[in-house]
């Protein structure tokens, strides 16, 4: 008589993360469907660094909310050279220092919306959050 397959005691921690843990196993590899579901995961991961930010599309929407936007470029000129050189996109080009410089008068906050290595978190969540942000903000 056969032995059932003993309990993976990985497999109830799954319910607790979004880690890849208790997938299981095919032989010596892994079951064919959590291979495809790191594969479409990976694509989704390069879709989302590949996709352009949409600056002026996300000031629209925060300026729809009633709030005044300024656009700014950092040093990195374009995507491939941010994704090569991150530094850059910490920092501003000379043309948006010299405008940002000196404050505007009467600011007593400002946020900033960048974009990162996922432009479309940033087109999903920049106005919702400021959004939600805002009515506690002037509470203050």
């Amino acid at each position: 008589m056969a032995r059932p397959p003993a309990r993976d005691p990985w497999t109830h921690l799954s319910a607790f993360t979004p880690a890849r843990i208790a997938l299981g196993r095919a032989g010596p590899g892994q079951p064919t469907r959590a291979v495809l579901d790191f594969a479409l995961s990976h694509a989704q991961a390069r879709d989302a660094v590949h996709t352009p930010f949409q600056a002026e599309a996300t000031a629209d929407a925060i300026e729809a909310l009633g709030l005044t936007t300024v656009l700014a470029d950092s040093a990195a000129a374009d995507r491939a050279t941010y994704l090569r050189r991150p530094d850059l996109g910490r920092r501003l080009s000379e043309a948006s220092r010299a405008r940002l410089s000196p404050p505007k008068d009467g600011c007593d906050l400002a946020l900033v919306v960048a974009d990162g290595l996922s432009s479309a978190a940033v087109h999903a969540h920049a106005a919702p959050l400021i959004a939600a942000l805002s009515p506690r903000l002037a509470a203050l």
